[in-house]
């Protein structure tokens, strides 16, 4: 216990500040989330947002087809000095943007004209967004990141944390209209984002940076080398919304996406971890970083299953007290999600090791494999047991991903050793 105390203890006292500022707009977010989450639910039609959901589901899969790894790639040469690889890779990654965004919006006429209104207003709605709003709003926070201006970055996502849910509730008690609702939303988004992404270039005059040729150009094909695996991922982790929706309804959707959107809370809160460690670990060896996690990776384990149970109890009271009863089904869906909670920092740590050191095939290789191990689960689960095993099927999948990180990164040499007894193993390691 004593061992375990003083990981903790080390830990706070190196990071607590930037931590804090990294941590305080996400805290403010949920918080504001939460509060928000009851006034919505209670007064938009459960189908409405079950079918917001899907379509929000499908925005995030339609993404990886953008090469979203030139965006969060670009942080390297950001953080070495190379500022204009921030322009160079939203001007590269934009060609994607708007193909997926026409697409899109095309096929919302289709969709309305096969009887289906409240998706494809939502779906048009979307499209708009992908084309004017979604690429300067996931921008302009990896520069903040990459430079370690994390109290520029709490401030601004607090901003947005505060506003979007704040006034998307508002939308939602006086109009009781998703369309009104989705509309408020994503402008909100759109709104701050070009905000933030315009103050980002004019404080740091980045197109002085940019004319000057200070690129990391290498953001561009390892993003696109990781377009197959984004996919898989994505799929795997939106199949749940694909599968409820059309086949157990709507309604269905609207309680498990509640319940999936309180375990990703603490997902993303974790997440917080990546950003926080991904200059460190930029300036730093390899070998150093592995045998480093390695040696704590067991007082890692336990802090995780200390804050896993905290967050657990709390997420538990707040359904019980606040959700409307056509939602109480959600604890039951989110006692099952929380059991893999306790392996995301752990695996989130590891994937910052290969993140900074553009380990492009190891991740391609771990994404795919778990994801598709995850999309096999969620389907054999879900026509067994439903959504309840569509629940199982997530927590294993958490726990697999942690075992294949494991692996790949502490145990590379085990790792290895088992792809040479297999030729189909060696000829995917080769591939990608």
């Amino acid at each position: 216990m004593k061992n375990i105390l003083h990981f903790i203890s080390s830990l706070t006292k190196r990071y607590f500040i930037d931590y804090f500022f990294l941590a305080f707009p996400q805290f403010i977010g949920i918080l504001a989330a939460l509060i928000a989450l009851p006034i919505i639910l209670a007064n938009l039609p459960i189908k409405d947002y079950g079918g917001f959901q899907f379509v929000l589901a499908l925005q995030f899969w339609i993404v990886t087809l953008t090469a979203g790894h030139i965006t969060l790639g670009a942080k390297r040469g950001i953080a070495k000095g190379l500022e204009g690889t921030f322009l160079f890779a939203f001007f590269f990654r934009l060609k994607f943007i708007v193909v997926v965004g026409l697409i899109s919006f095309i096929a919302s006429f289709f969709i309305y004209k096969s009887g289906l209104i409240i998706l494809s207003q939502l779906i048009f709605v979307i499209s708009i967004f992908l084309l004017v709003g979604y690429l300067p709003r996931i921008s302009y926070p990896e520069f903040f990141i990459a430079k370690k201006q994390f109290k520029n970055f709490a401030i601004w996502q607090t901003a947005t944390s505060l506003l979007i849910p704040t006034l998307s509730a508002i939308v939602a008690l006086l109009t009781h209209n998703i369309l009104l609702f989705a509309i408020v939303h994503f402008g909100l988004i759109s709104l701050i984002g070009w905000l933030g992404f315009l103050y980002v270039i004019w404080k740091n005059n980045l197109f002085s940076a940019y004319k000057e040729n200070k690129i990391d150009k290498e953001c561009v094909p390892y993003g696109i080398k990781l377009i197959p695996s984004s996919l898989i991922l994505e799929t795997a982790n939106r199949m749940t919304n694909f599968v409820i929706g059309p086949f157990f309804g709507f309604a269905n959707l609207a309680v498990f996406s509640v319940a999936y959107k309180l375990e990703e809370t603490f997902r993303g809160f974790m997440r917080a971890s990546y950003n926080l460690f991904y200059s460190d670990f930029a300036r730093k060896e390899q070998d150093k970083l592995i045998k480093q996690v390695k040696s704590k990776l067991k007082q890692g384990l336990i802090a995780s299953i200390i804050l896993s149970l905290g967050f657990v109890s709390l997420a538990y009271i707040y359904i019980a007290l606040f959700l409307p009863v056509l939602y109480q089904t959600t604890k039951i869906y989110f006692l099952i999600l929380s059991f893999g909670l306790p392996a995301i920092i752990l695996h989130v740590i590891m994937h910052t090791i290969l993140a900074v050191n553009f380990r492009y095939k190891e991740l391609t290789t771990l994404i795919i494999l778990q994801n598709l191990i995850k999309i096999v689960l969620i389907i054999l689960l879900g026509l067994l047991f439903g959504i309840i095993g569509i629940c199982w099927a997530i927590a294993l999948g958490t726990w697999i991903n942690f075992g294949l990180y494991y692996l790949l990164t502490i145990k590379r040499d085990v790792a290895i050793g088992i792809i040479n007894k297999y030729p189909w193993l060696i000829k995917l390691a080769k591939k990608y």
